[in-house]
């Protein structure tokens, strides 16, 4: 009985790390004094590190590829720069982006490699 009692929680644990949420939600621009939702908090960390592993690339690139890197740091600038959140949110986000990080980095780099001038 033991056993199964185990069984039954490592099952419980493995579903709930595979539906964990990783929706990402662009906060409004300008929002300074409120708080973030969870989904919000994930979009502004998530894209943090996807601009900042996609700035070194940045040198020698094209023209297309500056001005939508420069248009996503805008976007970021807008809706991240000044924001309150939960801790608890921070504590749980921050988990995701310890075990997203290099999908995260690659995610950074291939959006603004594949951009050409236009």
């Amino acid at each position: 009985m033991r056993y199964r009692r185990a069984a039954v929680l490592f099952l419980g644990l493995a579903l709930a790390a595979c539906s964990e949420d990783l929706t990402e939600t662009r906060p409004a621009e300008g929002g300074g004094e409120r708080t973030l939702s969870r989904a919000e908090l994930r979009w502004c960390m998530f894209n943090d590190i996807r601009i900042e592993a996609a700035r070194a690339d940045m040198r020698g690139a094209k023209q297309g590829q500056i001005q939508a890197f420069n248009a996503a740091v805008s976007e970021w600038n807008a809706s991240c720069r000044r924001y309150r959140y939960s801790r608890s949110d921070r504590d749980a986000v921050q988990r995701q982006v310890d075990a997203r990080r290099a999908a995260l980095e690659a995610e950074g780099k291939a959006r603004f490699a594949l951009r050409e001038a236009g």
